[in-house]
């Protein structure tokens, strides 16, 4: 069976979302960071907003950790 992914959080730009698959890692949550359609160019570099992606196993666990240490949804 095919793990699935959902979406747990946006970032603005590339820093932010290293610093939230950062947070997540050192919790053992396994995250991909995805570039928003139309922002897929090497030419935007870090610009750009990402989501933050997470095995729906850990989703809960995930939203929480976001929400406790960055304020999940504050951009």
């Amino acid at each position: 069976m095919k793990e699935r992914w959902m979406k747990v959080a946006s970032a603005p730009n590339e820093v932010q979302a290293l610093l939230m698959e950062g947070l997540l890692r050192e919790s053992d949550i396994p995250v991909l960071i995805q570039r928003a359609p139309g922002f897929d160019v090497p030419e935007f570099l870090a610009a750009g907003p990402r989501s933050i992606l997470v095995p729906t196993d850990f989703l809960e666990a995930a939203t929480e950790i976001l929400s406790d240490t960055t304020g999940l949804g504050s951009w």
